[in-house]
């Protein structure tokens, strides 16, 4: 299929000569108005997958007709940003609505009646509550990251936000990984759906490889951070299981000077935003964060994930993965652990892991730069740190042995 003359000034500006497969196999189905279940492997270009269709049903100033379901706050912002410069096209406006943003001023534009709306949970159930938005003339709702929207903690409310919409509403959810609930769409949302499945399609994560690194101390694995920061081609995400661990590495950053920027829940949205923003900038060239970010983020030219604690599961793998190598280009992907860590994530995968170290310039090695008491071997072969002198050394430290001969 070709690129719809709608968007051919967007797709040539941006460099895009073709639609992906995905855009190409969800296009028509989308627009015919069939309910749907989309997955693609990560940079696939899913978004633009579902936001052409959509913006041709759109019915301009007849009031909020889609609501799209993100994940995160960042995702949110970011699914806004994409829609906004062709909602233009079609003469429409898209808003996001997410916790930690200023609500008096997300009420105020929605006086500007927009016809899309990207909306975390949260947030969007506090102001139906407060019957600030009605959802009774959705024609569209499109759940992103569905496998995770679909887990235990949120499929309830996914249910009964979609069940204060009109029967006949159009149901798509897009996903990168699969989900058991996939299997039972119809007991969960009384609609049989066409499930378009192409996670098998390896070309826009053939650039990315896997290695291994023998890490099992926070010393050394600091120490390769702080490596890595200090090499200016690098721009890497680095990403912890918990926001205890995180910042627990953030104050040994912080102490050692080194060069970051931190992502994390319990940060303001407006703290968020700065820290991608000089991310996004390259000002810094490493971001540490759990696995908020690891949810659909796009950030330009990142070369290189951290799993700084062994992922959980493959799904969270691939995700944290997916934020580099995206749509073909190059990445690397390294895990922190031991050597029985490095078999259970090679059971984990579908990717050859090798095993690897990173030297002092920050880059990819084939000879270890730690020796085996831990510390870091320089250049010359001496430890980083001087050894303490003796304590009989100091005593005589400028005395003479006048009696020797």
């Amino acid at each position: 299929m070709e690129i719809p003359k709608l968007y051919q000034d967007y797709f040539k500006q941006n460099q895009f000569e073709t639609l992906t497969k995905i855009q190409d196999a969800v296009y028509m189905p989308f627009k015919e108005g069939k309910d749907l279940v989309a997955m693609a492997p990560t940079g696939s270009g899913k978004t633009l997958g579902f936001v052409m269709p959509m913006l041709e049903t759109l019915v301009p100033k007849d009031g909020l007709q889609v609501l799209i379901l993100e994940p995160s706050q960042e995702l949110a912002m970011q699914v806004r940003d994409v829609i906004q410069p062709l909602a233009k096209l079609v003469d429409c406006k898209v808003q996001a609505l997410t916790g930690g943003a200023n609500p008096t001023r997300q009420l105020k534009k929605l006086k500007e009646k927009p016809e899309i709306i990207v909306a975390t949970l949260g947030r969007l159930n506090e102001l139906m509550e407060a019957r600030k938005v009605k959802l009774g003339k959705i024609n569209i709702v499109i759940v992103d990251e569905a496998d995770e929207m679909l887990n235990e903690s949120k499929l309830e409310s996914v249910r009964s936000t979609i069940s204060q919409m009109p029967a006949d509403v159009q149901m798509t959810f897009f996903s990168a990984t699969g989900n058991d609930i996939f299997q039972e769409m119809h007991k969960w949302f009384g609609k049989d759906f066409l499930v378009i499945d192409q996670r098998n399609d390896t070309s826009y994560t053939a650039g990315i490889k896997h290695y291994f690194v023998d890490a099992n101390n926070e010393f050394v694995k600091n120490a390769i951070l702080r490596e890595l920061a200090h090499n200016k081609k690098f721009l890497g995400i680095v990403f912890f299981g918990n926001s205890r661990s995180l910042h627990k590495v953030i104050s040994d950053m912080n102490h050692d000077k080194t060069n970051f920027v931190a992502l994390d829940s319990k940060m303001s949205s407006q703290q968020r935003k700065t820290a991608l923003q000089l991310f996004s900038n390259k000002k810094v060239n490493l971001l540490l964060t759990t696995d908020v970010a690891a949810r659909g983020m796009d950030i330009s030219d990142v070369n290189m994930i951290v799993n700084y604690m062994m992922p959980r599961d493959n799904n969270e793998y691939v995700h944290r993965s997916g934020r580099t190598g995206r749509m073909g280009k190059s990445g690397n992907v390294i895990t922190f652990g031991n050597n029985h860590d490095m078999r259970n994530l090679q059971d984990m995968v579908d990717v050859e892991i090798t095993k690897t170290y990173v030297d002092h310039e920050g880059k990819l090695s084939k000879k270890p730069v730690f020796d085996k008491k831990k510390r870091p071997v320089n250049k010359s072969s001496k430890p980083a740190v001087k050894p303490k002198k003796r304590l009989r050394d100091q005593k005589n430290k400028g005395k003479r042995n006048f009696n020797k001969k």
